[in-house]
């Protein structure tokens, strides 16, 4: 039977985010030195052992109890934060970031189309206010929008589905495997593409972020990658379980905290303030995660006729 305890996965979501954010602002250091998928190959390649280790201090098996229902999952979410990733070579990150952040709408569009699932005008209109929130917080410049603008919807896309496997498909499976599947995939996609850009390398004038090839390991690189992986290891385990104890679109929703700690890492680290539309968006973005989390706080009957 589906777990469901909100607060507890929001609580989760809470500090994965926290954790997220701040070494996300690292990336852009990360850029100088190598291209994206050496960056997550070799991010992935750290975080592996890891988790590992951490199954094995901890007495868990890593042998998945549904293998086809785990990998589905894992390429899912690995493919979203690629996506993403990539198109912050070519995109300013308020619009890749607005991008991913539809995840909720999505997985409130699928559950609808796939799941016969019945949303109920208040969850709309919470998921609303919430993506209004983050586009206040990030304020894209309409002005920019391009074609490729659409292209970090796609993780928003990908990401949405991980979300609903994780809590249709993978409720029996622990949140340190579920991490070792998506570092799997990470690692499996990248290595293919690193490949590629290494062995049919890109004009010099056209090189980007995202079409680097294999380049020599510097101790910088391999300091910040740790950190890296480190962070993003226990944050994906943290957010894997978030997404067993908690309705995927309320979790998505306790998501969007990553841009608040986003900017409160922005202010401690390099002294960049917020403006009022973005503490506008942030405001915003509270007073829906609190409405979502009253809703999944109703009984069931309840839900299915007003929620």
């Amino acid at each position: 039977m589906p777990l469901n305890r909100p607060l507890f996965a929001c609580i989760l979501a809470l500090f994965a985010s926290a954790i997220l954010s701040f070494t996300d602002n690292f990336v852009h250091a990360v850029q100088q030195t190598a291209g994206l998928w050496q960056f997550q190959l070799v991010k992935a390649s750290i975080a592996l052992p890891i988790l590992l280790a951490a199954a094995y201090w901890k007495n868990i098996s890593c042998r998945p109890v549904h293998v086809g229902r785990w990998a589905i999952r894992s390429v899912t979410i690995a493919v979203s934060f690629l996506i993403y990733f990539a198109t912050l070579g070519f995109l300013p990150v308020a619009q890749a970031g607005a991008g991913l952040y539809s995840a909720p709408i999505w997985i409130m569009l699928f559950s609808v189309i796939f799941l016969g699932k019945h949303i109920g005008i208040r969850r709309i209109l919470a998921m609303i206010i919430g993506f209004s929130g983050v586009l206040a917080l990030l304020q894209p410049d309409i002005n920019n929008l391009t074609l490729l603008s659409a292209i970090p919807l796609l993780a928003g896309a990908f990401y949405g589905l991980g979300g609903i496997a994780t809590k249709l498909l993978c409720q029996d499976e622990n949140p340190v495997v579920l991490a070792i599947g998506v570092f799997t995939a990470i690692a499996v996609i990248a290595a293919g593409l690193l490949l590629y850009f290494t062995l049919f390398p890109s004009p010099a004038e056209s090189v980007a972020f995202h079409s680097r090839g294999w380049e020599d390991l510097s101790a910088r690189f391999l300091w910040l990658t740790l950190g890296q992986a480190i962070g993003a290891a226990l944050a994906i385990a943290l957010l894997a379980n978030a997404y067993r104890f908690g309705e995927p679109d309320f979790v998505s929703v306790c998501e969007y905290s990553f841009l608040i700690f986003a900017a409160i890492w922005a202010l401690v680290l390099w002294s960049i303030p917020t403006n009022l539309m973005a503490q506008f968006g942030i405001l915003t973005i509270i007073l829906s995660g609190v409405w979502m989390y009253f809703l999944d706080r109703q009984p069931e009957p309840s839900r299915s006729k007003h929620s």
